[in-house]
């Protein structure tokens, strides 16, 4: 099968080289969303300590995209320390993100589970081992590991208590949209190599934060 990200599709940009340029571009098409979802859950009236970690999710994955855009458009070989000054901020922040997911369940739908106090200790221990461990592999499948532990967990309980609060359904099958990208990359289908399985993740990513805004947006106002 044709890996059609490895065909080299670089463009030129007032005498740059701007390498993957579709993939860069859709990078920052899901960071200045995530801003965006960020900024308006900002201007809720009410706060608390749920909204509060649902501000920091899209925070932080507004600024994961906006390190993998340049990962993905100045370097070719994805080696060296130039490559990982970028790519290294951007898992962190997905992983800071998947924490800031199970801090605000935690807070929200499992606010007055006897279990609580496990499910924060166990999400901190989690949010420091692989931070860790993304410096000791080098490899993205500890953010796709992380992200898995961190969020079947938050689907789970979401699709639970969906009788709870409205919202509650919409962010469960907002993680479901999100693990299709696991499949999309695993498999890489490709259009080809200027619409590569990246770009298709990336769309599915939009359509993933994009419910989970609604739902997160509607238990808010609620």
């Amino acid at each position: 099968m044709i890996d059609y990200a490895k065909i080299d599709t670089t463009i030129n940009i007032g005498g740059i080289a701007v390498h993957q340029p579709v993939t860069s571009f859709t990078d920052l098409i899901i960071s200045a969303l995530c801003f965006y979802f960020y900024f308006r859950l900002k201007q809720i009236s009410l706060s608390n300590q749920s909204i509060d970690n649902w501000k920091r999710f899209y925070l932080f994955l507004s600024l994961a995209p906006l390190f993998g855009s340049c990962s993905h458009a100045f370097f070719t070989v994805h080696e060296g320390m130039g490559y990982k000054s970028f790519w290294f901020p951007m898992q962190w922040f997905n992983i800071f993100s998947a924490f800031c997911a199970q801090q605000a369940t935690l807070h929200s739908v499992l606010k007055d589970s006897p279990n609580k106090q496990i499910w924060k200790m166990s999400s901190i221990i989690q949010v420091i081992l692989f931070s860790v461990a993304v410096i000791v592999f080098s490899n993205f499948l500890v953010v796709v590991i992380d992200s898995a532990i961190a969020l079947i967990p938050v689907m789970v309980i979401h699709f639970k208590y969906k009788e709870k609060e409205k919202g509650n359904e919409l962010v469960g099958w907002g993680i479901v949209i999100l693990f299709i990208t696991a499949i999309i990359n695993g498999t890489k289908v490709s259009i080809n190599e200027y619409f590569t399985y990246l770009d298709i993740a990336h769309l599915f990513i939009i359509a993933s934060l994009s419910t989970m805004f609604v739902g997160i947006k509607r238990n808010a106002t609620s």
